[in-house]
């Protein structure tokens, strides 16, 4: 059983702390951990090419990123893929999670376990749970988007999340440890992740079930349905797992959010496997008309706004 921490703040900041406290825990309970902070390795940022895409919904081809092997993320994304259980701290800056997550994550397309099965590259999935924990200066009301955001990059990896938490007001370097009840939350984010490990099939969120909106996810974010891209859709959407549903007043007269039955969520792996075929019938659009766009784009080529000139260009 091997777990691997993902921090993406300072050294024994917060968010690496909390991550320690977790994987101690899963330590003593037999698992093997890894903690890797990504402020330490190179991540190219995506260049939006759209190669790994290309190579399987045109070629029937596993998806690879251009940057393979120019930098440290299939590094990374190897022990990633090879972990059974998946614990990632970041911390808050402004709404979000830290930019440099993100930055990793937005390359995760060319390593996406759903696409690598629709084309046969079986070896790209296995069970894996996982484990949020989210850390900032402030309370959830300027972390907002941070769990979520986070839960989403989860969730188009396969991985299901099993435990999610909050740790608010605490800017400054290792505050977190004045807070005694956050550390033991770590540690039982820890303890969940291997209980998830060794109950795969069975298990459910093992989190605060109050957590959020969503009952499938536990997001607190909501949205009105849209018509999909196949004309499906529901009056109300999770944008994070994608279960619809809608309103509905409980016996207590508060609202909450009922899931719709035949929903297809990101939490049983139907919503990525759509997404599959979405971008497949995109991108045929794209090459059915590929002259088109060429002559369509020249327009923009030739323009030449002013910009800005920094040293080195």
């Amino acid at each position: 059983m091997k777990i691997l921490a993902i921090t993406a703040g300072r050294k024994n900041g917060n968010g690496e702390i909390l991550a320690k406290e977790a994987l101690m825990r899963a330590e003593e309970l037999g698992a093997e951990v890894m903690l890797i902070n990504l402020h330490n390795y190179d991540i190219t940022p995506c260049s939006g090419c759209e190669s790994c895409t290309v190579k399987f919904t045109q070629k029937g081809e596993a998806p690879e990123c251009i940057y393979k092997s120019k930098d440290d993320l299939d590094l990374i994304m190897k022990e990633w893929l090879s972990a059974d259980g998946i614990i990632v701290a970041v911390p808050t800056y402004q709404f979000m999670p830290a930019g440099i997550f993100r930055t990793f994550t937005d390359r995760h397309l060319a390593y996406e376990p759903n696409f690598h099965k629709q084309v046969g590259s079986s070896e790209y999935h296995r069970h894996r749970v996982g484990g949020i924990i989210c850390n900032g200066g402030s309370t959830r009301s300027w972390m907002s988007l941070a769990l979520e955001s986070i839960h989403v990059s989860m969730l188009s990896q396969d991985i299901k999340v099993v435990d999610q938490m909050l740790a608010i007001r605490a800017p400054r370097p290792g505050q977190i440890l004045l807070d005694d009840s956050i550390i033991m939350r770590a540690k039982q984010l820890g303890e969940n992740v291997v209980t998830g490990i060794r109950n795969y099939e069975q298990v459910t969120f093992l989190g605060d079930p109050k957590l959020g909106w969503c009952p499938n996810c536990h997001s607190n974010l909501l949205s009105l349905g849209e018509p999909h891209w196949n004309n499906n859709g529901f009056a109300i959407e999770c944008p994070v797992c994608h279960s619809g549903g809608d309103l509905q007043k409980n016996e207590e007269g508060k609202w909450e959010f009922v899931i719709t039955n035949n929903t297809k969520s990101m939490t049983n792996s139907h919503g990525a496997v759509d997404h599959f075929f979405e971008i497949q019938d995109t991108m045929k659009t794209y090459f059915e008309n590929t002259e088109l766009v060429n002559e369509k784009r020249k327009k923009y080529s030739k323009y030449k706004p002013n910009t800005l000139i920094t040293i080195g260009h």
